[in-house]
């Protein structure tokens, strides 16, 4: 087995090449459902009260209607898509999994990108469906990974997120 090498090149200007060893396969533990299921819970409180705080403001009634879709409803869409979208593009989390210690990852362990964000979060209607997260509840628990629809076609995991290292190694030529 070799010893990482280090090296100067002298034909650019002070840079340095460094061969490394590659690094082991990651292994990415999905999410316990449990804790899914309370980041759920925390994100659908925090969505209603702006839904209902929007209401208010348009002095609409919130009340949905089974046969003719309100316009209440089309901002309820709206509020949902948004504010998983953007916590979940911008910081691969939402307040309900910072709460619980989760956080979204794409499938090479990078946190989750805009795209994948946009992925899995336009299919959260589908996953929705028939009514109350049914199908995406059946999903978690027959996927390996605990994806729902939208982590499937995004390739994101919901996983745990990794403890803070209380000793972190010190900063690299701080006292030179």
């Amino acid at each position: 087995m070799s010893q990482p090498t280090s090296h100067q090149n002298h034909d650019h200007d002070g840079e340095v090449s460094i061969e490394t060893l590659s690094t082991p396969p990651l292994k990415i533990p999905p999410a316990p459902v449990s804790r899914r299921t309370v980041a759920g819970l925390v994100d659908s409180i925090i969505i209603a009260l702006a839904w209902l705080a929007l209401m208010s403001l348009q002095h609409q009634t919130p009340l949905p209607s089974p046969t003719h879709p309100t316009l209440s409803e089309a901002y309820l869409g709206v509020i949902v898509f948004v504010y998983y979208f953007l916590q979940e593009g911008l910081f691969a989390v939402t307040i309900g999994k910072i709460l619980v210690k989760l956080r979204v990852v794409e499938t090479s362990g990078d946190p989750c990108s805009f795209g994948g964000s946009f992925k899995r979060n336009i299919l959260r209607f589908v996953d929705w469906l028939p009514a109350f997260y049914i199908l995406a509840a059946v999903l978690l628990f027959v996927s390996h990974e605990r994806q729902r629809l939208g982590d499937m076609v995004a390739k994101t995991i919901v996983t745990t997120a990794p403890e803070k290292d209380i000793n972190p190694p010190p900063a690299p030529f701080l006292f030179h």
